[in-house]
């Protein structure tokens, strides 16, 4: 097993286990076994965690009257609306939300929007999803530090 997976309680950032509330995670995956396999990756981290297969069905769980998410985490490639377009409405309606990307096409990387937004490249490990959501969590509690 990879050292990466094998995390101990005060090995996960502060941020994320001793937040005044739960974080609120929206995942967007249409593969299913992969929505699993990273939920387990990240359900020791006291996050809220919503997954949905589609942009659109994240856009709906978005509206203004709906649940507020404190970060989101999608793949690039999804039926329909691209999780890169789902990252440009979001940012629209909500300029501050933090978006992670996640992709295993190098194409992607080519198109230019890791510098408007983190990309992961799957396979990812724990800890570098951690890392990520750690980074983005404290940028929005901290904004300036």
């Amino acid at each position: 097993m990879p050292d990466d997976l094998q995390y101990r309680a005060e090995d996960i950032p502060l941020t994320l286990r001793q937040a005044t509330h739960s974080p609120r995670l929206l995942y967007v995956e249409d593969m299913v076994e992969i929505a699993e396999v990273t939920c387990l990756m990240l359900e020791d981290l006291g996050l809220d965690i919503t997954v949905v297969n589609s942009a659109e069905e994240a856009l709906a769980l978005t509206e203004p009257e709906s649940a507020h998410f404190d970060i989101v985490l999608t793949d690039v490639v999804l039926p329909g609306l691209s999780g890169i377009h789902l990252a440009r409405r979001l940012n629209r309606r909500w300029p501050d939300l933090p978006i992670i990307l996640v992709s295993g096409y190098s194409e992607e990387l080519a198109l230019g929007y890791a510098n408007q937004y983190e990309l992961i490249r799957k396979p990812f490990s724990r800890g570098t999803l951690i890392d990520a959501l750690q980074r983005h969590l404290d940028a929005s509690v901290h904004p300036h530090g």
